[in-house]
């Protein structure tokens, strides 16, 4: 007697949901997704993110950007001093995107006037919004700041990891903590390399 071939259900009866991965599938198969790379930057265009509502989650400190090279660095504060024209004080805010990749936002603090620039008036609104909604933001030149986009859909909330803001910032700046003047960075900023 032949044994009866094996039928598979035609693809439309099956419930595709049910092949679906978790978000989270990493834990369900006994594995741990390390903290190994925080970038430090504007969330991109197409974008969904969050930020973390704690206070406890943000970090102010003295940054210095370099954009062509796309690397930031945090100085300590007695050598922003001497380079004052070169850093601003900002708040790092803790972001997550929908894939749960974690990222810092850097937001100019307000100046001594206690004013800000309208472009970071404008990303501090839609951090603040963040902490409540899953957002996107675009830059819009003609109306000097940001346009903000709220997802349309029921999307869950994010999968914060258990790391504080100190564990974040440690591997965001590894390397990247300028602590004197003959750092070269400051160096080359200077002209003297």
């Amino acid at each position: 007697m032949k044994p009866s071939p094996v039928t598979t259900p035609p693809i439309a009866s099956l419930d595709l949901n049910s092949l679906r991965l978790p978000t989270n599938y990493g834990a369900t198969l006994g594995v741990k997704k390390l903290l190994t790379n925080v970038p430090v930057s504007k969330p991109k265009k197409p974008q969904f993110f969050r930020t973390h509502a704690a206070v406890d989650m943000t970090f102010s400190a003295i940054f210095l950007e370099q954009k062509e090279a796309r690397e930031s660095y945090l100085v300590l504060p007695n050598i922003a001093q001497e380079i004052s024209a070169l850093v601003r004080p900002v708040m790092l805010h803790a972001a997550i995107d929908r894939q749960n990749n974690v990222f810092l936002i850097p937001v100019p603090l307000p100046g001594e006037d206690g004013t800000r620039h309208p472009w970071h008036e404008s990303l501090a609104q839609a951090v603040e919004h963040a902490k409540l909604k899953w957002i996107r933001i675009t830059s819009n030149i003609p109306a000097g700041g940001y346009d903000v986009y709220e997802a349309e859909g029921a999307l869950p909330e994010p999968e914060w990891p258990s790391h504080g803001i100190d564990a974040l910032i440690e591997v965001a700046f590894r390397g990247k903590i300028i602590t004197n003047l003959d750092h070269p960075v400051v160096q080359s900023l200077l002209g003297r390399v």
